[in-house]
């Protein structure tokens, strides 16, 4: 089913030349001026803005055949899961407890939250974490080496959270975990899952 969509997509929209393919540098100047933007912007257009931030990656990736990102190598991802899941876990607990400390104790609905929410907030790291590690993540390390490759794609996708600052911090500080280890395995999956797990818990405590 999955291939029948990705043939679907390329003959109709790739295949068709709809699709403007850019430098990827320029996907990130307006990744950037939308989320300044934001700040302005309607409910409409932010949704607008939404799914041009992550519906670029994936043409970006059709288009150029990219699907090595989707590939489940066993080893790799097995271990980006365990590593980046622990990390989710850890950083989620951190939360809690802090919150239970404030007296905010509405970490016990964690089991309650609808399913078409936690579907939600799977698809939304998903596409979160398509966007920060396979996009920038190799654009700055292809321009200022591993290290600020790491930690600037941190602070880009933790600008999205503003001006929700408790996030914003959550997500750039275990983002330099989660960078480090997908620039090791350069697995998406271990990375969804662990920002999957941090959005559960806020969500809860929201």
């Amino acid at each position: 089913m999955i291939h029948l969509f990705i043939l679907l997509i390329e003959k109709f929209l790739i295949g068709q030349k709809l699709i403007i393919i850019m430098k990827e540098e320029y996907y990130y100047y307006i990744f950037v001026a939308f989320i300044f933007l934001k700040f302005f912007l309607s409910g409409i257009f932010l949704t607008f803005h939404t799914i041009i931030i992550f519906l670029v990656p994936i043409l970006y990736i059709l288009y150029n055949k990219h699907y090595h990102i989707f590939k489940f190598e066993f080893n790799d991802t097995i271990q980006s899961i365990l590593f980046n899941s622990l990390v989710g876990f850890a950083a989620a607990l951190i939360l809690i407890v802090v919150s239970g400390y404030y007296g905010n104790m509405n970490w016990v609905n964690i089991f309650t939250l609808p399913f078409n929410l936690t579907a939600l907030l799977f698809l939304l790291s998903f596409n979160y974490e398509l966007l920060i590690r396979y996009f920038f993540q190799n654009f700055f390390e292809k321009r200022f080496g591993k290290i600020l490759g790491i930690i600037l794609p941190c602070l880009v996708g933790s600008l999205i959270f503003l001006p929700d600052l408790l996030s914003a911090s959550v997500f750039f500080i275990v983002g330099l975990f989660f960078g480090y280890f997908f620039s090791k395995t350069n697995d998406i999956y271990g990375v969804t899952i662990g920002g999957f797990i941090i959005r559960v818990v806020i969500a809860v405590l929201a």
